[in-house]
């Protein structure tokens, strides 16, 4: 009889759940085919049981804790069906007795080393007790990774389980299997890595990134397309551009460059020397959409300093630079005797004409996304191609990200909700770092956000700033340490959540600039061009008794590890890894390289990276 039921599940619920869900999976042959194995996994939602047993290329019992069977019907009918394992957490001795024999007995048991359901979005600590069972069972543990739960009505995100509209019609989930490891290699550190790696193999399986990031803008820029995105804030009171009219910007600039482009260089790489603002962003997305490599370079008119720059570029091979005429004059010795151009910033824009403009921005209001890509040819765009380019500050190395890279980065920072799908952020980040090309441009045009800022004049106007907020309820603020420690006064802003933090800090700095403004504030770090570390507030939940503390934020740490990223430690020297590595069953491996980071690095049990040397997070 329960065999029977079994079967119906699989036969009816099973295929319901993957209609909702649409689940893509990898790896599935790193489970072996048979004997016991134990899958450890992320656990994210109330969901989880069922999508792991959907995905598992072999039944699955799970051990979970006796309340869930006993109280939680959601759930609970599920898993006593499929065998699962009640625990109490009292009795330890008892619930490591039955994990093993049924893993002795050759079945595939899961569970979530974690200990509970994540209110973060991302990996926590990883409890000891499943290294006792895997010795004592001498199985191979597998590695598993669940991406995209975090979107569903049944995790915590909106900061409640239940009772949730959902974002969309469906919920895309990506699983992936990690490669096994031996029982006696088995520990929280080297299991939590795999995890991690497995969690690179999932998000690269997200339905996004399928498609060139240039018609990913237009289709993002094309959704809510009336609602504002891009608002400065000048002398003359607020400029505010909808992302539709964004869109018509940036697709008539790219037809004049495609057309008749004012750069003659082979390279395709453009420079752009702008303070940060609407106009730089449209600009991005312009040079973008013509197949051109926009290379954000760290404005300044100091005359040694943009020497420093043109050396760094010099390899490039750059001999375009766009910035505004007022700046003009400070910078003609910029390429020392070398033929190059600058174009003033409002020429590059409006260079096209108005007879195109105007039509641009009535196909960006009227016209489907498929439409506006035929027409700028954008179907052979190859993921891998240079995208853009970043130099950081004067002197340093140009860094450059190809297409998939970038468009990852901007999905990784939403992913688990650092910065939300519909956040309105406050950045006056430069896009030549990473935390603001993807905060301040990327991520928020492929999700419902908006960012707010000021005009370059009024970057020191406390007053321009507190109004700017608390007119446009803007709910993040990101800035430098230089930015928050610039200001004396309390913002205080109802709608403000808190504060994020990129480059040199500490602990006591936090303090003081908390005391200051009166708002938390949250750390993150950028390293090789991308974000790779978030934190934030920890979340509030009722019945607190029931649920372990979880914390989003260490004053000493630069954060978590982003979705889709993987972090190793040797030697007191982490390494990270961005790139899938491929699953053997769709055919060879391509296996990345770890990328070598700073020195002195320490990650702590709960996931927080912690970096000792304070040059290595310079502004």
């Amino acid at each position: 009889m329960k065999f029977l039921a079994q079967w119906f599940f699989r036969a009816t619920l099973l295929p319901v759940v993957q209609l909702l869900y649409r689940v893509r999976r990898t790896g599935v042959g790193f489970v072996p085919r048979e004997g016991g194995v134990l899958l450890l996994s992320n656990h994210v939602s109330y969901l989880d049981s069922f999508i792991i047993y959907l995905t598992s290329p072999r039944p699955v019992r799970f051990v979970v804790l006796e309340h869930y069977v006993k109280n939680v019907k959601a759930i609970g009918w599920f898993l006593k069906l499929f065998g699962a394992i009640p625990i109490r957490p009292q009795n330890a001795k008892e619930a490591i007795s039955r994990t093993v024999s049924a893993l002795n007995e050759g079945d595939v048991v899961c569970l979530f080393p974690e200990g509970g359901l994540t209110r973060l979005g991302v990996l926590g600590e990883f409890k000891k007790g499943f290294q006792l069972i895997a010795r004592k069972a001498d199985c191979p543990v597998v590695p598993v990774y669940m991406d995209g739960l975090w979107s569903s009505i049944f995790s915590f995100e909106r900061g409640k389980y239940f009772g949730k509209r959902p974002n969309g019609w469906t919920c895309p989930l990506q699983v992936a299997f990690g490669r096994p490891i031996p029982a006696k290699e088995a520990t929280p550190e080297s299991v939590k890595q795999g995890v991690q790696e497995a969690s690179i193999e999932a998000f690269s399986l997200r339905r996004d990134l399928d498609k060139p990031i240039e018609k990913a803008l237009i289709r993002g820029l094309k959704r809510k397309r009336r609602q504002p995105f891009l608002i400065e804030y000048a002398k003359t009171g607020p400029r505010v551009w909808s992302r539709a009219y964004t869109l018509g910007l940036a697709t008539a600039m790219a037809r004049r460059w495609m057309n008749d482009s004012p750069d003659k260089s082979d390279t395709g790489r453009v420079g752009i020397l702008l303070p940060p603002g609407p106009m730089t962003v449209v600009i991005n997305y312009g040079l973008t959409l013509a197949g051109k490599v926009p290379v954000n370079l760290p404005f300044t008119i100091d005359q040694r300093e943009t020497e420093a720059v043109a050396r760094a570029i010099a390899p490039l091979g750059i001999r375009t630079v766009i910035t505004s005429r007022a700046f003009m004059s400070h910078l003609m010795d910029f390429w020392h005797g070398d033929d190059g151009t600058f174009i003033d910033m409002k020429s590059v824009v409006t260079g096209s004409g108005p007879g195109i403009m105007l039509m641009e921005r009535l196909r960006a209001y009227l016209e489907p996304a498929w439409l506006t890509s035929w027409r700028l040819d954008l179907k052979d765009r190859q993921k891998n191609r240079e995208a853009v380019g970043l130099v950081r500050r004067p002197g340093d190395d140009p860094l450059m990200l190809n297409a998939d890279q970038l468009h990852r980065n901007a999905l990784q920072v939403s992913a688990a909700h650092f910065i939300q799908q519909d956040e309105i952020v406050f950045s006056e980040q430069p896009l030549s770092s990473p935390g603001g090309l993807t905060t301040g441009c990327w991520s928020p045009a492929f999700s419902k956000g908006r960012v707010v800022s000021r005009s370059f004049s009024l970057q020191e106007d406390f007053d321009t700033m507190e109004r700017a907020i608390l007119e446009q309820s803007a709910s993040v603020v990101i800035g430098t340490a230089k930015f928050f420690s610039g200001i004396d006064q309390p913002l205080s802003i109802s709608s403000i959540r808190y504060g994020i933090i990129f480059g040199r800090a500490n602990q006591w700095n936090l303090e003081d600039w908390e005391e200051t403004l009166e708002i938390p504030l949250a750390r993150a770090w950028d390293f090789d061009g991308r974000v790779v570390s978030m934190s934030r507030t920890d979340p509030d939940i009722e019945e607190r008794p029931r649920h372990a503390v979880q914390i989003g934020r260490l004053p000493k740490s630069v954060g978590r590890l982003l979705p889709g990223i993987a972090a190793k430690l040797d030697d007191g020297q982490i390494f990270l890894r961005f790139e899938p590595v491929g699953d053997p069953a769709r055919g060879p491996e391509s296996a990345k390289e770890w990328t070598p980071g700073p020195r002195e690095a320490e990650i702590d049990p709960e996931g927080f990276l912690i970096l000792r040397n304070p040059d290595l997070e310079a502004d």
